[in-house]
This record gives structure tokens, sequence and C-alpha cells, in this order.
């Protein structure tokens, strides 16, 4: 028979989390939650947020934001998925904040944030960071208040993926080494000390987005990136609470906006920290970038009418943000952001006014003569086609 569940309640977290069979799990807790306090108590309690248990040598975790179970074979893993799936919870339930995936360090007073993209080596570089005296907000998840659009840290262990890079200098290897607290099959925990990691509710402004790019042989080199290029990656690294698109769009455009957008090139970590650290020693008074940068947000132009079959419009409950050249939509009925390019933008302030296929087909080829009329119908098409069926376009006779 498995064992009477354990119950751990978190800070700031309505309900708490359900442990079956899984003791071992209640030591290893402390040394990933090192900043969010926690209780573990036993007996009946009321229905958890997420379910972990241990069966036939595998770690199952549950939970109410999940579409299906997820699957772990070592506990370290399963540590690393309950981490992701607490901190879903944790923002969902309140409405007062959302989440990026990726990290942060401060720097002079400020935060600059890395979005998380696949294997660009953002939790190798905050180790590195942090053995240079750079104290690290996260390494992979950051709740931002919406009012006040400040980063706030987690109180969340460093979690490294194994095995290491293999450029690592000596004092590196020998930071994390001291630091090792907790290691599984394919990651580790380090624990830091409260220089080296911001304690559980401090919050910093954003100063910069930072896009890391990491490839051998590269030569270590900070470049300057368009906001639409960071917005389109914080939109794709945010989740947060359903049905609220409009509002985050609003957000997230804003924080981009007043902030410094880079890309970092490198292979090595410490070339990397070393960089960032000269770049943001200081701040300027104002945002750097150019007034065409500034996002410019407003409701839909078009207005509820009648339409003729064969005509499409705007939604008029939609939210609009161009950055650049760049379009984002978001629907008040719905939880997504959508991402329009220069063309798609330009068809979708077209549709402010009820227009057909073919009227939007002669406008586009009567500005830009020398496109092939065959390639600019289809064009047209698919992307009126995907609008429509996403909610963001009306139809005529629907």
């Amino acid at each position: 028979m498995p064992a009477e569940p354990i119950y751990v309640t978190f800070d700031d977290l309505s309900k708490p989390v359900r442990l079956v069979d899984c003791e071992d799990l209640c030591e290893l807790l402390p040394r990933a939650f090192s900043g969010w306090p926690f209780s573990i108590v036993s007996g009946n309690q009321e229905a958890p947020i997420i379910s972990l248990t241990r069966q036939d040598g595998n770690y199952i975790l549950e939970g109410a934001l999940l579409a299906k179970p997820l699957t772990r074979n070592d506990a370290v893993g399963a540590l690393c998925a309950l981490v992701a799936e607490l901190m879903r919870a944790y923002v969902h339930q309140d409405d007062k904040l959302l989440c990026l995936h990726g990290a942060a360090a401060e720097f002079a007073g400020r935060l600059v944030v890395f979005p998380s993209q696949y294997r660009a080596g953002k939790s190798i570089l905050s180790a590195c960071l942090a053995a240079a005296g750079v104290q690290i907000f996260c390494d992979d998840v950051l709740p931002i208040s919406r009012a006040q659009g400040r980063g706030v840290a987690p109180g969340l262990a460093l979690r490294l993926r194994r095995p290491l890079p293999d450029n690592l200098a000596p004092e590196s290897l020998h930071f994390i080494e001291k630091h090792n607290c907790l290691q599984g099959k394919h990651y580790m925990y380090l624990q830091l000390d409260e220089s080296e990691m911001a304690e559980r509710g401090k919050t910093l402004p954003v100063g910069a987005f930072v896009l890391l790019e990491r490839e051998a042989g590269a030569t270590t080199m900070l470049e300057d990136v368009s906001d639409a290029e960071i917005l389109r990656q914080v939109v794709w690294q945010n989740f947060a609470r359903e049905a609220e698109a409009p509002e985050i769009l609003a957000v997230l455009s804003k924080l981009v906006a007043d902030s410094q957008c880079f890309r970092l090139r490198y292979d090595c970590a410490e070339d990397a920290g070393w960089l960032l650290q000269q770049e943001f020693k200081s701040w300027p008074d104002t945002n750097s970038g150019s007034q065409a940068n500034t996002a410019i947000a407003f409701e839909s132009k078009a207005v509820a009418c009648d339409l003729a079959p064969g005509y499409y419009r705007q939604n008029p409950e939609i939210k609009f943000v161009q950055l650049d050249d760049q379009g984002f939509l978001a629907d008040r009925e719905g939880a997504a952001i959508h991402h329009l390019n220069s063309t798609g933008s330009s068809i979708w302030a077209l549709l402010a006014e009820p227009m057909t296929e073919d009227e939007v087909i002669e406008v586009l080829l009567t500005a830009f003569p020398d496109l092939d009329r065959d390639q600019v119908g289809r064009d047209v098409g698919n992307l009126v086609e995907e609008l429509r069926h996403k909610n963001l376009l009306r139809r005529g006779g629907e």
C-alpha cells in the first residue's frame, strides 16, 4: 500500500503540494527552494494544486494546469519539474504578476534580462556572473509586477544543465563545485549566498534585454537588436493567467520600449560575463533607443458595422501594438498574442475599413508594382484566413 501522503505548503500559494511515496524529495526541497519558505505536514489536507507520486521507480507529476502528467525517472529531474509547475501555479493565482522564462542579473541597480533560448547558456552564464561578484535574480523564471513593470526575485536556487561546457575556466569550475548542493542525471543545483543570489521578493526595474547566441569559436560581442525582435521573444517566453492577453501585451511592450536591447554573441561564458559588466556598469538617464522604436499601442480603429458578404474588417475588440514595423495583436476573448511582420501589419492597417481580399491585393500591388500578383494573392489569402480563424478579423455573412 502507498504511504500516507505528505503535504507541502508554500508561502503565497493558496493550495498545497501532495507527495505520495516521495519522502526522499522532502530532503531535497530546501536545496531547490532555498529562499521560498515552506512547511511539511501529514494527514488529510485540501485538494492539492500539484501531486507528485513515485511509482515503479518513476516520479509522476500531475497538476491543474497540466494537460497530461509528466514522468521523470530521477529525483532531481522530478524536482526540476515541480519547480517549474509551482512557478506557473504561483503566477496563475496572482493577477498582479506575469512571468518570463529567462535569467536576470543585477547591474548597477537594474536588471539585465536574458530571455530563454534553447541551449544558449543562460544558466551557466549566470553561474559565471555570480562567481565574478554579480548578484543573480533568477536563472530560469522571472516574475514581473504588472503595475510597476519590475522584476521580482523568486527565491529559487540556480540550476545548471549537465554536462558542463568544456571551456569553463578553472575559477568557474571551482565556484560551481564549491556551491554544488544537489546533482542528478541531467541537472545540478547551486546553493548561493545572499550576496550572490537575490533574496525572494526583492524587486528591481528592468534596464536591458539581451538575447544570447552561443556558438563555438565566436568572438564575444554585443550588438544592437530591434525592440520588435525582443518583444517577439518575451511574448513567446511569457506565461501568466489566461484570457488577459491585451493587458499582458501592454505591460511587455512598454517594458521592452523602455529598455536597451542587445544580442550577445559568445563562446566563452567568462568573456561574455566580463563584457556585460563593462557595458552595464552604469545606465543612461533615459532610454538610448530612438523615438522610432517606441511602442505604439491602441485599440482597433474598426467600428462595429454590418459587413456585406465577402468583406473583411478588424475585430473591434483587438488591442494592437506596433513596434518598429512589426505588429502584435491580442484578443480580449483569448489568451494568445499574435505577431505580424511588416507586410502583415500593413494588411491589418488596411482592414480598419471593410475591404475584400481583391481590394487588399490591388492596394498592395499599387504600392509595390514589382511584386508578383499570384504570390501577393496567396499571401493575402493565407493571412486573412489565419486572422479570421484566430478571431482577429470579422467576415461579412458570418
